[in-house]
């Protein structure tokens, strides 16, 4: 008898354990989507912003556009893998690709479906990566404009730094979350279900025009703590590390 008990408490400690552990299912290629897309959009932004003039809205959208579409080129292979690891877990046994990191990801898909299933859902990841780079970098930046000019703040602030880009995950996850379900419709678009756009148009619909922001929730608590947290640090790192022009009398 106390064999049976230690040995169900044994299975749901172990079903707790790997639960939790499955909040971070894709982690290996979240990580390196970051690495790579993240820190090249990035760069992209900054580069393009020495071009254009910096108290234009719409100059700035066009770079982060330009950036953002040229980024998405390298990030969309992890992001397919991040994606089908998110729900394998949910598909029917005989769908489930059972990747073990995105290396092992790359390497089936290349194996099994050739290069160009590597990118799946192009299109989507590319308006999505446009999308996000203009709710992000662009809305930051014009943000701690009026910020600064209503509130006086020093561009060094950290209030700014954090109301900016709290203001910026805001507007861009709403913006960014009906492209976003379409994509991860379309990259598991093999497991057998909702295989044509009318299908997936009409399954997102099929709550109305809220249909077009289910998960609205969870994407607002996932995007405002990374964006906090990323400005926060390129910030810092811009001030601790950063570069000024010397200035000559």
């Amino acid at each position: 008898m106390n064999t049976a008990i230690s040995n169900r408490h044994n299975k749901m400690d172990a079903t707790i354990f790997f639960g939790f552990l499955s909040l971070y299912d894709g982690l290996s290629a979240q990580i390196l989507r970051q690495l790579s897309y993240t820190t090249l959009r990035f760069h992209l932004y900054q580069v393009g912003k020495q071009y254009v003039d910096d108290y234009n809205l719409f100059h700035k959208v066009y770079v982060a556009s330009i950036s953002g579409l040229l980024a998405g080129t390298v990030g969309i292979p992890c992001e397919l893998i991040n994606t089908r690891m998110h729900v394998d877990r949910l598909l029917k046994v005989k769908y489930r690709r059972n990747y073990r990191n995105v290396f092992d990801g790359i390497h089936t898909i290349w194996r099994n479906e050739g290069f160009r299933a590597l990118y799946t859902g192009g299109l989507c990841s590319f308006t999505r990566a446009t999308l996000v780079n203009i709710g992000q970098n662009a809305m930051y930046d014009q943000s701690k404009i009026m910020y600064k000019h209503y509130f006086d703040w020093d561009d060094d602030c950290k209030i700014l730094h954090i109301t900016s880009s709290l203001t910026a995950a805001i507007l861009c996850a709403p913006v960014v979350q009906p492209i976003e379900i379409l994509k991860t419709m379309q990259m598991n678009r093999s497991a057998g279900y909702l295989t044509t756009t009318s299908e997936k148009i009409t399954y997102m619909m099929r709550f109305g025009f809220r249909g077009l922001f289910r998960g609205i929730t969870p994407s607002l608590l996932r995007m405002i703590p990374q964006t906090i947290i990323m400005f926060l640090l390129y910030e810092q790192l811009r001030i601790q590390f950063g570069y000024y022009e010397e200035k000559v009398d």
